[in-house]
């Protein structure tokens, strides 16, 4: 299996070289991994608009050192962005309703390992199920700023239709016989178009514009018998000109960071199967996320801070029948902060997470002879470093190491090196919002 990793990696990298996405994948923090511990993480990175995303976890090597395709994973699924609604930009970035916002947002997982080791090192299976919904607030300069874009692209089309429409008669249905008549019935439509649809320009600036247009397509080459490579480059002058193309790549760049405040609520659940039997099976784990996000704006738009507040409980007839010599807290309490810096290719996440746990433990019995419990408390604190890289908007490549939780099992293992690649599939385009023809 010498070259099994580097085919596997090709061959996901070519899916994603298609059609332009309006969403970027985030690092991978899905809740069923994160339940069934493949993803260390316990701070859960909004997710990106995708129909569907996978994650892989392994250290990539196995026992002969060689490579290998790993079988544990998690799959996340968002119903809503599997088909094309036909949205406007401001419909997907501000849904009227919360309704709506639900909907688009709920979003699936599974997760699913081989390798549950138990307390007495029987190897189990594991599958994990989850659910989060990400809320997210908009804010009044966001808002300015998506119509400003807008109301760009919206009068260069304008002008671009106009001129194009006309341009196109001229040379397809032949009433110019060359160049230079061809301009001179060309001018009084530029004029027009300029004039009535750029009323962000001033005077001067529509006279300069309209100036550089004729002069540059007085430079083009023509032939009355090759009018579509004269119209291209016609078309390709007027777009160079209004800036078309700038201004719909900035904007495609504003729209893929939502920026500002949003809130994460997530919930998962953990089975496991000890005997590897599909029909006697346990829920050991289970938890649920409040995870509120801020990504700044401006100058600080590579800069995210997230919070953490998540409570996870443990089935103790579970762990006390698989795990008997370890000791278990029933109920656990979590809280942190995480910080994030994201920029074109790179990103890195850091977090610190503490844990109260606690649980009611025998104490004796009573004068009746009833059982009596005491409480037990205990706290831990976990420290993780996430580096990830974008080998397209839709694959990323992430390693996290750091010190973790103390792990039921082997309790002095604390330490966290865990490789995943995650990939996207299904977000919107610039064709789903409408944005192109």
């Amino acid at each position: 299996m010498k070259y099994s990793l580097t085919l596997f990696l090709s061959m996901i990298l070519s899916i994603s070289l298609a059609q332009e996405k309006l969403n970027k994948i985030q690092a991978p923090t899905s809740p069923a991994a994160s339940i069934l511990g493949l993803q260390p993480t316990a701070v859960l990175i909004p997710k990106s608009y995708q129909a569907l995303e996978t994650a892989l976890y392994s250290n990539f090597i196995g026992e002969n050192g060689g490579a290998l395709i790993p079988n544990d994973f998690s799959l996340e699924f968002t119903p809503y962005w599997a088909k094309n609604h036909a949205l406007t930009v401001d419909e997907y970035l501000y849904p009227k309703s919360v309704t709506d916002q639900i909907i688009r947002n709920s979003s699936f997982s599974i997760a699913s390992t081989q390798n549950y080791q138990l307390n007495d090192s029987t190897v189990s299976s594991g599958l994990a199920f989850g659910y989060r919904n990400t809320i997210y607030f908009g804010n009044k300069k966001d808002r300015e700023k998506v119509q400003e874009y807008l109301s760009g692209l919206n009068y260069k089309q304008r002008i671009s239709a106009l001129i194009g429409a006309v341009a196109t008669e001229l040379i397809i249905n032949e009433k110019v016989a060359n160049q230079s008549e061809f301009l001179a019935n060309i001018k009084e439509t530029v004029l027009k178009a300029i004039n009535t649809y750029a009323s962000n320009l001033s005077t001067e600036e529509k006279s300069i514009l309209i100036n550089e247009i004729m002069k540059e397509a007085a430079l083009l080459s023509f032939d009355i018998n090759s009018p579509d490579a004269f119209l291209d480059q016609f078309y390709n002058l007027i777009d160079s000109k209004l800036g078309s193309k700038q201004t719909f790549e900035k904007f495609k760049n504003y729209i893929k960071n939502r920026q500002g405040w949003s809130v994460d609520l997530a919930y998962a659940g953990f089975v496991n199967f000890p005997t590897n039997n599909f029909s006697f099976s346990y829920v050991p784990r289970q938890s649920f996320w409040i995870t509120p996000t801020y990504l700044f704006k401006d100058d600080l738009n590579f800069f995210k801070i997230m919070g953490v507040v998540r409570y996870e409980w443990y089935n103790f007839d579970f762990y006390k029948r698989y795990f008997a010599e370890s000791k278990i807290y029933e109920n656990n309490f979590d809280y942190g902060l995480a910080v994030a810096f994201e920029f074109e290719k790179f990103s890195i996440k850091l977090e610190a997470v503490g844990r109260n746990s606690e649980t009611e433990i025998p104490s004796g019995t009573d004068a009746q002879g009833n059982e009596l419990f005491r409480r037990d408390e205990s706290s831990d604190f976990q420290c993780l470093g996430s580096f990830n890289y974008n080998l397209s908007d839709q694959i990323i490549l992430s390693y996290n190491i750091g010190n973790r939780f103390e792990p039921i099992l082997n309790s002095e293992s604390t330490l966290v090196s865990v490789l995943t690649l995650n990939l996207g599939f299904g977000t919107p385009t610039e064709k789903t919002l409408k944005l192109t023809d």
